[in-house]
């Protein structure tokens, strides 16, 4: 006989013993193939030996018992090493290694041949890893629903992802596994994954075919290897691809395999597939509680500055945004930055940018990279608009230095967030608004001489001191006169503003009576004050049309010594008074206290 006899008789006798399985055991199929082996009409005897780790030595495996005797006293008589591939005991016998801890020992009956040999071990090797996958597949079923039990009890997708792992390696144990899964599948270090990539070259891939078809792709390596593609698919998508490679695997082999596999990936994107939606629902419940917590505490308050305060610290918890800029818009176009915006949008710089924003959006806006407004130094950009109805009122504005910082989901939260929140600002907003009218005079927007008093009386209870400017605009009436009175309420307007210009944060600038206006100055000496009045009696000089000049009287208070808000009055009445009565034009102090 020479080997390629050899090697088809083995391969009808071992497709007999494979295609007839009744094997109980591992054990009994390899006392089954020494039997095979021994129907060789060139071979005289045959045995496997099984490693015995216990006892570091062979253990004889054989149903003849003649047999076995001789074969155990011929082993005995050597020192056989298990990592042994062949070695001659005597002219005709050897011993071969076909799977790791199996050892065959083959007699000739009468030639012996190294190509015989080796195409008996390399057939037996064949067979032998057939059958062990087959013994596995007996008990596949059983594991399978014990995965399936287990993956379904899971709350992360990065366990389901390590079960799956561990689950394949268990049944394949020589393959190489690789997990291919979306852009927004979590990673984990502990396993194999890498990212779908989505370029043309790829598009075309086996990988990018089972993602996008949901189908199981098959690969062909080389002669002796092969790739499968398993997708991990659920009822509503397909969160990624199992690769597994796959070397020296028989037809009915492979399809079992191909089997197993499909069965674990669909059951895995099923079990991700729920983690997912278990996510979402309580991500939305989150969410939801989270709008609900901020809507009712911003409909108990009507307080402007506390409803903004919450909204933005909100804001910054949820985003962790770097700016955050409440802007308002007038009916007439005044845009107002509300005092609950962060520090940049009180700065000068941001005054041309709102105004931008304003020109130039009336939509909800998310950018990753905003570069349409030169020099912001603020990539990541989130306007949303504040709505009362169908009429946006202003815009809550939010920023972060660096690009893409933040999600479409926060966008989307903090969109709803301030779209729940819209009707107690525009509340707040209108009550802040009324409230000023009550206190502002409308012609010329300074606050009423009413405020002005309940103002200074709250500080002489509180503060140091003050000082009280009392300007009365000269020959006021010949202005009426002359050019009428809508030109005389014009040069009102032109001197209140220049009077709100000069106007520090925590000054009270007040229109006292007719052409006479006032300033109140908190913790200001009187020669600050005198300072004070020339600057704004000079500007209103040289910036009037038609040209007008003030007269000014400036009196202050200071707690060492009693005194009221009516003497403090009186005060800058008398200094206005002596102004007046010394050719106009002119600042007066009177420091005459009790």
């Amino acid at each position: 006989m020479n080997s390629q006899v050899v090697k088809r008789e083995l391969q009808q006798y071992y497709f007999d013993v494979i295609t007839n399985w009744d094997c109980r055991s591992y054990e009994e199929f390899v006392s089954l193939i020494a039997i095979q082996i021994n129907r060789l009409p060139c071979i005289q005897l045959t045995g496997m030996y099984k490693w015995m780790k216990e006892s570091s030595t062979y253990h004889l495996i054989s149903t003849d018992l003649v047999s076995k005797e001789l074969l155990e006293e011929g082993l005995n008589s050597k020192d056989i090493s298990k990592d042994l591939f062949c070695f001659y005991s005597y002219e005709k016998d050897y011993y071969l290694n076909v799977t790791s801890g199996l050892l065959l020992y083959v007699r000739f009956s009468d030639i012996n041949s190294i190509s015989i040999l080796q195409t008996i071990q390399s057939e037996t090797r064949k067979v032998l890893k057939l059958a062990q996958q087959m013994m596995s597949n007996q008990d596949i079923y059983p594991f399978l629903y014990e995965f399936s039990i287990s993956v379904f009890t899971m709350t992360h997708k990065s366990e389901i992802l390590k079960e799956v792992y561990r689950t394949i390696q268990t049944f394949y144990p020589d393959n190489v596994i690789q997990f291919l899964l979306s852009h927004d599948t979590e990673l984990d270090d502990d396993i194999p994954i890498q990212t779908i990539a989505y370029t043309d070259d790829e598009t075309k891939s086996y990988s990018s075919k089972a993602f996008v078809t949901g189908g199981v792709q098959l690969e062909n390596v080389d002669k002796d290897s092969r790739k499968i593609y398993a997708p991990l698919t659920g009822k509503q998508g397909v969160y990624g691809v199992i690769q597994l490679l796959l070397k020296d695997s028989p037809g009915m082999l492979l399809e079992r395999q191909i089997s197993c596999i499909t069965h674990i990936a669909h059951t895995a994107g099923m079990a991700i597939e729920n983690v997912s939606l278990l996510e979402t629902s309580n991500h939305l419940i989150s969410d939801l509680k989270l709008i609900n917590d901020v809507t009712h505490k911003v409909n108990s308050n009507l307080d402007l500055t506390d409803i903004t305060e919450s909204v933005r610290d909100k804001i910054e918890e949820v985003c962790q945004a770097s700016e955050i800029g409440f802007i308002f818009r007038h009916s007439e176009n005044r845009v107002d930055i509300l005092s609950a915006s962060t520090s940049y949008f009180k700065s000068k710089n941001s005054e041309a940018f709102t105004a931008f924003l304003f020109k130039e959006i009336d939509y909800p806006v998310f950018k990753g990279d905003y570069d349409e407004y030169p020099h912001l130094p603020y990539r990541s950009l989130m306007v949303i608009p504040m709505r009362q109805e169908y009429e946006v009122y202003g815009f809550v504005v939010i920023m972060h230095e660096s690009p893409y910082y933040f999600t479409f989901e926060v966008y989307k939260l903090l969109q709803s967030l301030i779209q729940h929140c819209s009707l107690a600002l525009s509340n707040a907003i209108l009550k802040e608004e009324l409230q000023r009218a009550v206190i502002t005079d409308y012609l010329t927007n300074l606050y009423s001489r009413n405020h002005l008093e309940e103002v200074i009386i709250k500080e002489m209870k509180v503060a140091e001191k003050g000082s009280l400017i009392l300007f009365d605009i000269d020959d006021f009436k010949k202005i009426n006169d002359e050019h009428g009175h809508p030109i005389g309420d014009e040069v009102l307007k032109q001197v209140a503003n220049i009077i709100i210009d000069y106007s520090k944060q925590a000054f009270v600038p007040s229109r006292w009576g007719g052409e006479e206006l006032a300033i109140y100055a908190p913790n200001t000496s009187i020669n600050e004050a005198v300072q004070i009045a020339d600057k704004i009696c000079g500007k209103v000089k040289t910036s009037t049309s038609p040209s007008v000049t003030l007269s000014c009287g400036v009196s202050f208070w200071t707690r060492t010594i009693n005194d009221s808000v009516s003497e403090l009055f009186i005060r800058a009445d008398k200094a206005l008074y002596e102004a007046k009565n010394t050719g106009k034009n002119s600042v007066v102090k009177n420091v005459k206290l009790k």
